[in-house]
């Protein structure tokens, strides 16, 4: 505890020096970037402070009383424009659909380069992004695939519907037996075998270290304030999720490779010494 209040106290030195400069280009280009109005940021933290107690309270507090429904605020030395009523989200994703076609990624999700693989981190205009999903559209969710596939899930439900019947008269979980099958339906659609047991614990293992990981991106992150900080992992939130990440790929069944079949079909090269015979020409 007392190294990382050391650290965090490092490392909000080593960023005053650097906002010192940032800050003055900031507040003088805003005009010139056209931000939206919002409240003036403090020295290195900005507009954090503002947000203490529940964060949607405090944007809808801001938005209400002093800056309208967009907004700008610095989170550290990240700038955030918050949209907070429905004409102009909808104005927003209709003008601005492709600047907002890509997301913030936490660093959290940073670790074991798991962001530069993921369909769900990488942005749209990523080529690899464009490759994952006309594979996933083309083999998985295409109407040809997913007739394919029926049959699977069919049996997959009756598995969530055995388990039930084989434990008639007693006190079960409905969530953990259910989360369980579509975990199962969706390993086998992709991997054709199970993953986990429904109703048993495999299956609340697993539920339990993702929703760990889902809390954990939410959660306030030195990194995510301070960009060039990554690198240091204050927290410890990166170190913290790979293991946490072994631990779900560790679950998924390794795909085998099948090995092509050798042709046993032999080829013929012409050649001096040795000639195929010669058909005999048709007589009439």
């Amino acid at each position: 505890m007392e190294r990382e209040a050391w650290l965090l106290c490092a490392a909000l030195a080593a960023a005053m020096v650097y906002y010192y400069y940032y800050y003055l280009a900031c507040t003088t280009r805003r005009a010139q970037r056209r931000l939206p109005p919002g409240p003036t940021p403090l020295p290195v933290i900005g507009n954090v402070l503002s947000l203490r107690g529940d964060m949607h309270h405090e944007l809808a507090r801001l938005a209400r009383e002093q800056y309208g429904p967009v907004m700008t605020l610095k989170l550290g030395l990240v700038t955030a424009v918050v949209v907070s009523s429905p004409d102009a989200a909808r104005e927003a994703f209709t003008k601005h659909d492709r600047r907002l076609a890509a997301r913030a990624v936490p660093d959290i999700s940073r670790a074991r380069g798991l962001t530069g693989r993921s369909m769900i981190w990488l942005p749209s205009s990523d080529p690899r992004w464009k490759t994952l999903r006309g594979v996933v559209a083309t083999h998985f969710f295409s109407p040809r695939s997913l007739a394919a596939a029926r049959g699977v899930r069919e049996r997959k439900v009756r598995d969530i519907v055995d388990y039930f019947a084989g434990h008639a008269g007693e006190v079960v979980d409905v969530g953990e037996a259910v989360y369980g099958g579509v975990i199962n339906l969706v390993s086998n659609a992709f991997f054709s075998d199970d993953v986990v047991d429904v109703g048993k614990e495999s299956a609340h293992g697993l539920r339990e270290t993702l929703e760990d990981i889902i809390l954990a991106i939410a959660k306030p992150n030195v990194s995510d304030l301070f960009p060039f900080l990554r690198r240091l992992d204050l927290q410890g939130w990166r170190r913290w999720a790979e293991k946490r990440y072994d631990k779900v790929f560790g679950a998924w069944p390794t795909p085998t490779p099948t090995p092509r079949r050798r042709s046993t079909a032999t080829s013929w090269t012409p050649s001096s010494s040795s000639c195929p015979p010669a058909k005999s020409p048709a007589t009439t």
